[in-house]
């Protein structure tokens, strides 16, 4: 009996033996991938290749470029494709030919490609005042054409055009979704009925000051769309009110959408804008002293009407829409 339990302990002990550890890294089929047979870049026309092959090493390296300076901002791929597609031009050509930095499927419409063009005497193609992308390949900087982009360039510009054509699309594959913002505010500014002269305002882009012996003022509203210009925009029409909360019981007016624009200074005292939306105010309604607030409605194709300026805007643009009686 007390050999059987001896027996039995026996076998309870080597049954609950530890399996042995098994080491999936000592299988000689598990080695790693030869890195060298792997193409991250098969496609130099693939968004990902031009940021490896072109942006990075031509653009980004550039101190006081698109290093994150100004945009576009070619540091990373993201900030490279958020930067580029449907972003609108800060420089543009003499004929202001160009809307938007790559305009999906038109290349020759994407001011990217434009700005890598240059003749046979290295002058820009986009303008002859400007210099050719990448800044330090530009003929004023490097005249014996020594610098490496000189060697690549042709292959690297039609792979970028490439890129364009085929619809601008992400490093996913995904192609870009046309923007449609809602319309901006440019400018409000006023002249007395016939004259050519705007109507003073507070400094630098306050309220309008009217002379209590005008009887008709001419206001003048500038707004940009992505999309239209402004003329082409619909609803248009005008409200005034004395208490900048209670607009939604005064009149609508309708505004007058001229075909030729006056051009003025608007809001932003370094630009020119474009004015088409007119409406002729009877001031026998008015006293010295009265600040009335003002604020326009007009629509593009997609968004609903737009308020401007809204009641959240900056008071900026709130007392810029505004004029007091003298």
């Amino acid at each position: 009996m007390r050999l059987l339990y001896i027996y039995i302990l026996f076998f309870v002990f080597i049954s609950c033996k530890k399996d042995p550890h098994i080491n999936p890294y000592d299988n000689d089929d598990l080695n790693p991938p030869n890195l060298n047979d792997t193409n991250y870049f098969n496609n130099p026309a693939s968004f990902s290749a031009i940021q490896n092959n072109i942006f990075s090493p031509y653009c980004a390296d550039n101190p006081g470029c698109h290093d994150g300076t100004f945009e576009p901002d070619f540091r990373t791929i993201e900030s490279s494709y958020s930067t580029l597609v449907y972003q609108p031009v800060i420089k543009n050509n003499s004929n202001s030919t160009f809307q938007y930095r790559v305009i999906p499927g038109d290349a020759e419409k994407s001011v990217l490609y434009a700005r890598l063009l240059a003749n046979d005497l290295g002058v820009s193609t986009f303008d002859p005042n400007s210099q050719v992308m990448p800044l330090t390949a530009d003929i004023v900087y490097d005249p014996q054409r020594q610098h490496e982009w000189h060697s690549v360039k042709d292959i690297l510009i039609s792979n970028v055009k490439q890129w364009i054509d085929d619809g601008a699309r992400d490093i996913f594959g995904n192609s870009p979704m046309e923007p449609n913002k809602v319309p901006e505010m440019r400018g409000c500014i006023a002249f007395a009925a016939g004259q050519t002269t705007p109507l003073n305002r507070e400094q630098p882009r306050g309220n309008i000051y009217i002379p209590s012996n005008v009887s008709y003022v001419d206001f003048w509203f500038s707004v940009s769309d992505d999309l239209f210009e402004s003329n082409q925009l619909t609803y248009n029409q005008v409200k005034f009110s004395e208490d900048l909360f209670d607009f939604d019981n005064q009149e609508f007016r309708s505004l007058e959408v001229v075909a030729n624009p006056i051009t003025e200074t608007g809001f932003y005292s370094s630009t020119q804008e474009n004015f088409y939306h007119k409406y002729t105010l009877d001031m026998s309604n008015f006293d010295s002293g009265d600040l009335i607030f003002i604020k326009i409605y007009v629509q593009d194709d997609v968004n609903p009407v737009t308020e401007i300026p809204t009641n959240g805007s900056d008071y900026q643009f709130i007392k810029h829409f505004s004029f007091t009686v003298l």
